[in-house]
C-alpha cells in the first residue's frame, strides 16, 4: 500500500533510472479522477496496445491520451514505443486495469505469490483496479515478442516504479494475471508472455540499480596527408582483417560461394591499392633523403 507518486517524482525517477521519456502535453493533470478513486496504490501492470504502432508519439497523445468512444482517455500512465522511448500519457486514475480478481490484489498487495498468477474474475465481476495500480502500454501487437528497446525500457520503467516505493519485482503483474477477460502482455519465445520470467529480469535489473551513462569515446580524427608516413600505411595494410562476410540465412552454396569471391576480389584490390599507396611513400621518402 502506498501513495501515489506525484508528476514530478515521476519525472525524477524516469531521469534517476536513464530512461528516455517524452511528455504529452497535459499529462501531469490528465486523469479520470473525477470518476473514482486513486491510490492507494499497491503495483504496477503490463499491457500491450494490440496493434503494431507506426507512429508512437502520435498515438500515444491521441489514442492513448484521448481514449475510445467506448472507454475514455487516458488509458494508461505510461507508453513505450518500439525504440524504448517512454511516453508520459496521463497521471492519477486511468482507463487500464479495469476490474480485476481481488485474491490477485490481496497477493500483489502482500507479495505474497509464487509462479503465474491465475485471475478468475473481471471486468464484470471484479474489483476497481484503475484505482490501485500504475499501468503501461508497450506499443505492439501481441503476436510477437515486443522489440528489445522495449523490453529493456519495461523493466528500468519497472525497477524505476519498486524502487521509489520499496516494492519487490512481484508488484509487478501482466494484465492477463489480474483480469480473466484479458491475456497481455504479447508473446516471448512464441508462446504467452511468462510473468515470472519478466519477474527474475525485474528484480536482476532493480538489483543492479540505475547505473550511469557512459559517454561514448570521442572519435578519433581522420589522420592528415603529412601524418601519413611509410609506418601507418604499412600498418594499415596488415590490419586488414581477413574474414569473409557471413551469407544472409537461406543462401544456396553457389551464391554464397559467389559471395566469398566477390569479397576476396574487394580486398585483394584494397590491398594493392594500399601496398601502392606505400611504395609511393618510400618512393617520396627516397626522394627526400637523397635531396638532402
Amino acid at each position: 500500500m502506498a501513495t501515489p507518486m506525484t508528476a514530478t517524482q515521476v519525472v525524477a525517477q524516469l531521469k534517476k533510472w536513464g530512461l528516455k521519456y517524452v511528455e504529452i502535453p497535459g499529462w501531469a493533470t490528465h486523469n479520470r479522477n473525477s470518476k473514482g478513486a486513486w491510490g492507494p496504490v499497491h503495483g504496477f501492470v503490463w499491457h500491450h496496445t494490440g496493434a503494431d504502432v507506426k507512429d508512437a508519439r502520435s498515438y500515444a497523445g491521441s489514442t492513448l491520451y484521448n481514449g475510445l468512444s467506448t472507454l475514455p482517455g487516458p488509458l494508461c500512465h505510461f507508453s513505450i514505443g518500439t525504440d524504448g522511448t517512454v511516453y508520459l500519457v496521463g497521471w492519477g486514475r486511468t482507463n487500464h486495469a479495469g476490474g480485476g480478481d481481488p485474491a490477485v490484489l490481496a497477493h500483489v498487495q502482500a507479495e505474497d505469490y509464487s509462479g503465474q498468477l491465475k485471475p478468475t474474475r473481471g471486468n464484470s465481476n471484479g474489483v476497481d483496479g484503475n484505482a490501485h495500480f500504475y499501468g503501461v502500454e508497450i506499443q505492439y501487437s501481441g503476436s510477437h515478442e515486443m522489440s528489445p528497446a522495449q523490453y529493456t525500457a519495461a523493466r528500468r520503467l519497472s525497477a524505476a516504479i519498486l524502487s521509489f516505493h520499496g516494492w519487490s519485482e512481484r508488484s509487478v503483474i501482466g494484465h492477463g494475471e489480474w483480469s480473466s477477460d484479458k491475456w497481455d502482455p504479447g508473446y516471448a519465445a512464441g508462446k504467452i508472455m511468462q510473468m515470472p520470467t519478466v519477474r527474475a529480469d525485474v528484480k536482476a535489473t532493480l538489483a543492479a540499480g540505475p547505473g550511469k551513462t557512459t559517454p561514448p569515446a570521442p572519435s578519433k580524427p581522420a589522420p592528415s596527408p603529412a601524418a601519413l608516413t611509410v609506418q601507418a600505411i604499412a600498418d594499415a595494410v596488415w590490419a586488414e582483417p581477413l574474414v569473409s562476410p557471413t551469407a544472409p540465412p537461406g543462401t544456396n552454396a553457389t551464391r554464397a560461394a559467389g559471395t566469398y569471391l566477390r569479397w576476396q576480389d574487394q580486398h585483394h584490390a584494397e590491398v594493392m591499392r594500399k601496398l601502392d599507396d606505400l611504395t609511393k611513400a618510400i618512393e617520396g621518402l627516397a626522394s627526400a633523403i637523397t635531396k638532402s
